[in-house]
C-alpha cells in the first residue's frame, strides 16, 4: 500500500505563495481561492468591501464596478420608499455612486465601524458602520447644488462571494438633501 504524502493548511498556503511570486501559478487569484477554502477568507472578504468604499472616496468608477460580479448585485435599502430587494448591473451600481459624488465632490467615506467580516465557517457577510461627510457643492442629475453639508451614516452588510465580488447588499441609512430631490 502506498502511502500519500500529507501537507498541513499553512503549509500548503505557503508553498502556492511562493509558487504564485515565482510565477508557477498562474494568478494570486489562485491562491485567494485556496485561502477562502482554508478558512482565512475573513480579510480577503474586508478587503473586497474596503474596495468599494475607497472607490466611493476616490471617486473611482472603475475600481466601484470591479467590486461586483459581471451579472450584478442586489440591493435592498431598509430605509428607501420600496424596501423590496432590486437587482442592478455592476455598471448602474457604479453609475449610482458616480451620480452620488457629482453631487458632493468632496465626499469622504469615514467608519465607525471599519469593514468587518462576521464570524462562523462558511459566514460570506461583512458589515460596516460608515457615514460620510462633504457638501452638496455638485450638479448631479440637472440638480442645482444648494451647498448644504452632506451628513449621512449607515449600516451596511455586504455578502461577498468566494470571486471577492459584492453580490448582494442591505443598507440602513440616511439620505443626503440631494438624494431627497433625486
Amino acid at each position: 500500500m502506498a502511502v500519500q504524502p500529507s501537507i498541513n493548511a499553512p503549509a500548503a498556503f505557503l508553498l502556492l505563495l511562493v509558487l504564485a511570486s515565482a510565477g508557477l501559478v498562474e494568478s494570486l487569484s489562485v491562491v485567494g481561492r485556496v485561502r477562502l477554502k482554508l478558512g482565512f477568507g475573513k480579510a480577503l472578504r474586508e478587503d473586497a468591501v474596503a474596495r468599494y468604499f475607497e472607490g466611493v472616496t476616490t471617486k473611482n468608477r472603475e475600481l466601484i464596478a470591479s467590486c461586483f460580479p459581471a451579472e450584478g448585485a442586489s440591493i435592498r435599502d431598509v430605509c428607501g420608499l420600496s424596501q423590496d430587494e432590486k437587482t442592478a448591473t455592476r455598471d448602474q451600481l457604479a453609475d449610482r455612486c458616480m451620480e452620488f459624488v457629482a453631487a458632493h465632490p468632496d465626499c469622504v467615506v469615514h467608519f465607525n465601524y471599519p469593514p468587518t467580516a462576521l464570524g462562523g465557517k462558511g459566514n460570506r457577510w461583512v458589515f460596516a458602520h460608515w457615514y460620510e461627510t462633504g457638501t452638496w457643492s455638485g450638479e448631479s442629475l440637472g440638480i442645482t447644488p444648494q451647498n448644504t453639508p452632506l451628513s449621512v451614516e449607515g449600516q451596511t452588510r455586504f455578502l461577498v462571494n468566494d470571486d471577492l465580488k459584492i453580490e448582494r447588499i442591505v443598507v440602513t441609512r440616511t439620505f443626503s438633501d440631494w438624494e431627497k430631490m433625486a
